[in-house]
């Protein structure tokens, strides 16, 4: 199905056009948003523990939705802003603050748009792991990822990928992107130590993009679990479109309507409302319970997944 059957050109065109307006009040609530709760985290610390850690883990969650299952993955389509080159700065930027190369998901999640669930689609083909020690370190401190991330952008940096026991070279797009994220969270935590001089408030920023990842994680794997049996029939059908709160669905940067997503990459995501709400009066896509998929429909699919 395409997005010209079922709007008009001038239609789509309206639901198009980015609103700057719309992206700097989103973008200017996300940064303080994330300041508020780290601020208030280190302003605890002394006298306050137990609120300083729970302010702690509430700004590790909202930091995750920098990422690819948030706002990073809408600046990669370049539908926030109207300027192109902004949105560019802001995807990579994402990217750094969550310790991802942005290099390798431009080629990725391109792939992945146009091939949705072929045999080489990692992101549709999600393996996460989701056994009772994996689901411990998304609730608490991933440092095995942590670890990992850390080693791939160090070895990155200097041309090299893990392959087959031994290292392949990596283009210099990719490697050039590994320096610049090591530079840019360099500056951060220089920053950081130039500001306050306590160590435990860098290992804090350090720790952020790892903690308390599991609801950013879940939301991710949400998105196409149980429908590679749909492949041939289009977005609607091979990616899910679930109702969340208000607060989540803005974190999440829509992706919640992911089988809009699909179906119109090119609409950016604070006008995905706005389709989804076409497609249900058309009877083109079913309301799901949100509720009862999280709570069982999603781990059915995860047991009976082929790769499980």
């Amino acid at each position: 199905m395409h997005i010209l059957s079922i709007i008009d050109k001038g239609a789509l065109a309206e639901l198009s056009r980015p609103s700057d307006a719309i992206a700097t009040r989103h973008l200017l609530f996300r940064v303080l948003g994330e300041a508020a709760l780290f601020s208030s985290a280190v302003m605890l610390l002394d006298g306050w523990p137990v609120a300083a850690f729970l302010c702690f883990y509430a700004c590790a969650i909202w930091h995750g939705f920098w990422g690819y299952a948030g706002i990073g993955h809408e600046l990669y389509h370049s539908r926030v802003f109207s300027n192109l080159q902004l949105n560019k700065l802001l995807y990579r930027m994402a990217s750094y603050l969550t310790w991802n190369n942005p290099g390798f998901f431009r080629k990725s999640h391109n792939y992945h748009h146009h091939h949705t669930f072929a045999a080489d689609d990692g992101e549709a083909l999600s393996t996460q792991d989701w056994r009772p020690l994996a689901l411990l370190l998304y609730l608490t401190v991933d440092l095995p990822v942590l670890v990992r991330r850390l080693y791939y952008a160090l070895i990155n940096a200097a041309g090299l990928t893990p392959k087959d026991g031994g290292f392949a070279r990596i283009d210099g797009a990719c490697q050039r992107e590994a320096i610049l994220m090591l530079a840019f969270n360099l500056s951060v935590q220089l920053a950081l130590w130039w500001a306050f001089h306590a160590w435990h408030i860098n290992l804090m920023w350090l720790l952020l993009p790892f903690t308390g990842q599991f609801l950013n994680r879940l939301l991710a794997q949400s998105q196409h679990v149980g429908l590679a049996g749909a492949r041939q029939e289009g977005p609607l059908k091979h990616s899910r479109t679930l109702p969340l709160p208000a607060l989540l669905e803005f974190l999440y940067a829509g992706m919640n309507f992911h089988a809009e997503h699909h179906l119109a990459p090119v609409i950016p995501y604070y006008n995905l409302p706005r389709l989804n709400a076409l497609l249900l009066e058309r009877k083109l896509l079913s309301r799901i319970d949100a509720s009862s998929f999280f709570m069982k429909d999603i781990w059915l699919a995860l047991k009976t997944r082929p790769e499980s």
